[in-house]
């Protein structure tokens, strides 16, 4: 009798601790690539991947089992767009890493938080309340068009030897590549850099 009650204590400590520790989730869809991704993004910690396969793949964690069943991620796809919405509490250490194919055009709406987006080939348009923005562009002369600017902050494109400090900052610039580069940030600091940069 003594040893099952010891077996049924320890089964329910591991399921306890199980439940406990469970502070992160995770999506997948198929995505085909030369799509156009469109994040709507809740403030959090993002970072953005560029990824060799036909996906898009959306983590997220929390600090505390208890604010995991706040957070709302979403990938709609139609046709070649895919539109990617999340929502959950952020003050609660949330963050999320978001994959999608390496060639693709991203269209991001963030209103506050660290973005940090990599890996990706193609148009950028790229908004942001507060916080600090991230880019690696790749080659600087896969660009046709780039502007960027800040109200409040540091701005930073080593990729294309622009260093701006203070208030109201903000830079354009023309090449002869295919994509269109556009990032704004209101408060925060702004980095467009190629990966092999000091940032």
């Amino acid at each position: 009798m003594r040893g099952w009650v010891l077996a049924a204590v320890a089964m329910l400590t591991v399921t306890v601790s199980a439940q406990e520790a469970r502070t992160s989730g995770s999506l997948e869809r198929p995505f085909a690539a030369n799509g156009l991704v469109k994040m709507d993004l809740v403030a959090a910690d993002y970072r953005v991947n560029g990824s060799a396969q036909d996906r898009v793949r959306i983590d997220w964690s929390v600090h505390d089992a208890e604010a995991l069943a706040k957070v709302q991620a979403r990938a709609e796809i139609r046709g070649r767009e895919l539109a990617i919405t999340t929502n959950g509490p952020s003050n609660r250490g949330l963050k999320f890493t978001i994959e999608v194919p390496s060639q693709s055009d991203l269209y991001v709406r963030m209103t506050a938080g660290d973005l940090t987006i990599g890996g990706v080939r193609g148009n950028k348009d790229v908004e942001l309340r507060a916080g600090d923005l991230r880019i690696d562009v790749g080659r600087p002369e896969d660009y046709r068009t780039v502007d960027a600017s800040l109200w409040a902050g540091d701005l930073k494109a080593s990729a294309f030897q622009v260093i701006k400090e203070g208030l109201f900052r903000s830079f354009d610039w023309t090449g002869s590549g295919q994509y269109r580069l556009h990032a704004h940030l209101m408060a925060g600091d702004l980095y467009l850099y190629s990966k092999t940069d000091d940032r």
